[in-house]
């Protein structure tokens, strides 16, 4: 008997292809090919322009020094347009005259909020860098205060208000009517306040003389208008004396007799703008601010509610002094940013968003422009568009003179 071994079948290996990436299955490809495509050209855009690495750039850091015109640096909107140029800016904040009497070693750029301040830099720093000075905006000083105050001053021939029916917003103060009156110590009482009670003296509250830009500028006025519509000088120099140092005995006696126009309530310390805003009314009848602090608020609020707010109005001093902020360079670096805040196109409409007056493009008129942008957003403009300044302001050493003798300043 035989017995037949069993046929083994050789073993067969099946080897089956490598599956394909998942980016490469006809599934996700279907799903995802056209996005993919598109990004892919968008990339080769960016590589050809040079624009993909961008977003790689180093931020400069600048840090500067500056007054009310930090208003503008502190904005979300302001930031994040710097941002797009990788720009990102630190501000330290005080008055302006107290940038200008200080170190500035630490900082890259200042922005003083007039042209004495900004004297008083280049002065000092005139064997440093000197860079491009520039004039990116403008403020004017305005009287900020409420209606029934302004009726007050407008029932007794001090302040006008424009024909027309509705509330005004903006009112024209007859600064040298204005002067008398706190000369001849008037209250609100006795101009005749209505819906208030108010013995207080019709004064203008201001920040500090000794450290503001705001607070000098207004002495400047004041002092203006006592001296008879003449700017304060330096005394003339006697016949046949020697040369030397102008001496400045009647700078120093006018600022005397204006002394107590402004101090008599004295000088705040605090933000006045938000005070103005966020405090009863009867305790600072009347203060000392800039334009765009005014402008802002009542842009938002119309922008809130669809109306401004009637109750906050302005006194523009019919002698007018435009106050020209200056951005100063302390060194190279901050040149870009200079720049950007006075031509850039996005940062110039913020700026009047903000309530600043811009001149870009050149030739145009800051206040001009600005009062149109208002027009448009539905709010009322003032009358002063074509005013852009009618004061001269004193030689430095004389309103330093004066700024030390009204504020006591060191």
């Amino acid at each position: 008997m035989t017995t037949e071994s069993p046929i083994l079948e050789e073993p067969h290996l099946t080897v089956r292809p490598r599956p394909a990436a998942f980016f490469l299955r006809r599934r996700f490809l279907r799903s995802f090919g056209p996005v993919l495509g598109l990004a892919i050209a968008g990339l080769v855009t960016l590589l050809v322009s040079g624009t993909v690495l961008v977003p790689f750039e180093p931020t400069l850091e600048l840090s500067g020094k500056m007054g009310s015109k930090a208003d503008f640096f502190a904005d979300a909107q302001v930031r994040e347009l710097l941002m797009r140029h990788h720009i990102r800016v630190h501000v330290t904040r005080t008055g302006s005259r107290d940038v200008a009497t200080h170190d500035l070693n630490k900082y890259d750029f200042v922005f003083l909020s007039g042209e004495p301040a900004a004297g008083l830099v280049r002065t000092a720093r005139a064997d440093v860098f000197g860079g491009t000075i520039r004039q990116p905006f403008t403020s004017p000083i305005v009287l900020a205060t409420y209606r029934p105050y302004a009726e007050a001053l407008r029932r007794n021939g001090i302040a006008s208000a424009p024909s027309g029916d509705g509330e005004p917003l903006y009112y024209t103060l007859d600064t040298g009517k204005f002067v008398r009156a706190m000369k001849a110590g008037a209250t609100w009482n006795s101009l005749g306040t209505e819906r208030v009670n108010n013995g207080n003296l019709v004064l203008a509250q201001t920040a500090h003389v000794c450290d503001s830009n705001s607070g000098a500028t207004y002495l400047a006025l004041v002092a203006y208008l006592e001296n008879g519509r003449q700017v304060p000088l330096t005394d003339p120099a006697p016949p046949g004396g020697p040369a030397g140092p102008a001496t400045l005995h009647a700078a120093h006696e006018l600022a005397n007799r204006i002394k107590p126009l402004l101090n008599r309530q004295g000088f705040a310390s605090a933000d006045l703008a938000e005070s103005y805003w966020n405090v009863a009314e009867g305790d600072k009848p009347i203060v000392v601010i800039y334009e765009h602090q005014y402008l802002e608020q009542q842009l938002r609020i119309k922008a809130a509610t669809g109306r401004p707010d009637t109750d906050h109005v302005l006194l523009y001093p019919k002698d007018n002094i435009l106050t020209k902020p200056q951005f100063v360079p302390l060194r190279p670096e901050a040149e870009r940013l200079g720049e950007l805040i006075t031509t850039d196109p996005d940062l110039q409409r913020r700026a009047m968003e903000l309530g600043f007056g811009v001149a870009t493009p050149a030739g145009s008129n800051k206040s001009a422009r600005l009062y149109s942008f208002l027009a448009e957003q539905g709010l009322p403009t003032p009358q002063q568009a074509d005013q852009d300044g009618t004061t001269p302001l004193p030689a430095n050493p004389v309103l330093e003179e004066m700024i030390k003798t009204v504020g006591d300043c060191p």
